[in-house]
């Protein structure tokens, strides 16, 4: 009998000291997530690896952010999408603009200087595939209107910049082709389409291409004031908190330029410095270059930048600061003496690096200048509108560094990095699930809801062959 009864008290001891499991139990807090919205360019529209498709649009972080919306509350979240997996970009190429399907990683050979493969040498690169010539590709892209009927919830459009919400006409054949393919009318403005929906919850990541089109570029002198970001900016949030339904929302501020891989893996490969000369070589040049009117430029014995035809028309070397775009081409470098002298004609022919290559120390600090204020003004927006905001700047610098992720090692490198898409601009499905957990988290923190994040794990990032 008394074995039986210390049986019983063990079993209820047992039970007593059980842990008990608190349920995770979903809340909405003060935010309505009923009718969600997003507005924004190419970050936000689910562009990847160069282009638009269907599946990158699918794993667009504003989708997941509606998926996880739907624990509490959330509605459904169309999307206009583009019914191909080759897609559809418009991207900037040393030869001018080209349509372009979706970039995918591939081994290749390494080419000597007469386009010949080098045996047993291959590297995996992303590639181009073919260019379709600007003329054909505003048709191209109009052609591939979205299935589905609208209102769409994902408003955003490849390319707009800040004031581009506003302008009527940006829906016509004339103006943003990514956007005359799901425009309402023709005639219908970004900001105008979202309203009408009436949103009950909005995100806003807008202003990139303020600063990234002119980087892009290599260049500071594209980029938007500050004074018509202050007056556009605060417009567009009041234009969305004066859509009917008094709606809450999450903006997002603007990184840095110098965080993403276009602008850094190249100077990370080739040094700003690699021309290495001995004292005869030196000398030779000095001569060249001052009887082509460059005294400016003066060689040494040792390594020596690079020369590049600045913005203004002058040439100067390359600084330690300076950057490489990751459009530089590395075969006119190798074989031509692109950056020194082309001897390839036979004759000795000066041949400064273009701009359009480099992102110089002023150009930079220009635009780091910008970067700033524009994100002053969506911090100081968000608070006076008591609007949440996804710091993307600061967590971008944070993965600079390395961050570790649902178990996962991110980092901004170009391809190993596990964040970005093959253009070094864009992010992969992945950082896009990345993202969307930083968004919640500063959603959750502002409206106390309680919204699941999504787990990284389920989303892949680069495919390599």
């Amino acid at each position: 009998m008394k074995k039986i009864v210390f049986f019983i008290l063990s079993l209820a001891l047992l039970s007593a000291c059980k842990q008990k499991v608190n349920e995770f139990n979903a809340d909405r807090g003060s935010a309505d997530f009923t009718k969600y919205v997003s507005l924004g360019n190419s970050l936000t529209a689910g562009y990847a690896d160069g282009a638009l498709y269907k599946s990158g649009q699918i794993n667009s972080y504003p989708n997941i952010l509606a998926q996880q919306f739907t624990t509490v509350g959330g509605g459904a979240f169309i999307q206009p999408l583009i019914e191909t997996e080759d897609g559809i970009g418009l991207n900037v190429t040393p030869f001018g603009l080209y349509l372009t399907p979706k970039m995918v990683l591939k081994i290749l050979p390494d080419m000597d200087c007469g386009g010949t493969p080098i045996p047993g040498s291959y590297s995996l690169k992303p590639d181009l595939l073919t260019h379709t010539p600007d003329q054909a590709a505003y048709g191209a892209i109009l052609a591939a209107r979205p299935v589905a009927a609208g209102p769409y919830n994902n408003m955003a459009v490849p390319g707009a910049q800040l004031q581009h919400l506003f302008f009527k006409g940006y829906g016509s054949p004339l103006g943003n082709p990514f956007f005359a393919r799901f425009a309402s009318n023709p005639l219908a403005s970004i900001i105008e389409d979202v309203m009408a929906q009436q949103p009950t919850f909005f995100s806003l990541w807008i202003g990139n291409n303020d600063v990234l089109t002119s980087a892009l570029a290599g260049t500071s002198l594209l980029v938007t004031p500050v004074d018509t970001f202050a007056k556009y900016y605060p417009m567009a949030v009041g234009a969305l908190l004066a859509s009917g339904k008094q709606p809450k929302g999450i903006v997002a501020t603007i990184p840095d330029v110098t965080s993403i891989p276009f602008f850094t893996t190249i100077s990370q490969q080739l040094p700003w410095n690699g021309i290495v000369l001995d004292t005869t070589q030196a000398t030779g040049l000095n001569t060249l270059y001052g009887m082509f009117g460059h005294t400016e430029i003066t060689w040494q014995a040792g390594p020596n930048g690079f020369v590049v035809a600045k913005e203004d028309g002058t040439w100067a070397h390359m600084g330690p600061q300076d950057l490489f775009l990751l459009t530089l081409p590395t075969d006119s470098i190798k074989c031509k003496g692109m950056g020194i002298v082309d001897t390839t004609g036979g004759g000795y022919k000066l041949y400064p690096i273009p701009g359009k290559f480099v992102l110089d120390a002023n150009e930079q600090a220009v635009i780091k200048l910008h970067v700033d204020a524009f994100n002053g003004i969506i911090k100081q927006t968000a608070a006076v509108k008591g609007l949440a905001v996804a710091d993307m700047n600061q967590v971008l610098k944070s993965f600079a560094s390395g961050m570790v992720f649902d178990g996962i090692k991110f980092n901004t490198s170009f391809v190993t990095g596990g964040l970005f898409s093959t253009d070094g601009i864009h992010v992969n499905p992945r950082g896009n699930a990345v993202i969307a957990n930083y968004f919640i988290q500063a959603i959750n923190a502002t409206y106390g809801s309680t919204i699941p994040q999504v787990s990284v794990t389920d989303y892949h990032g680069l495919i390599f062959p």
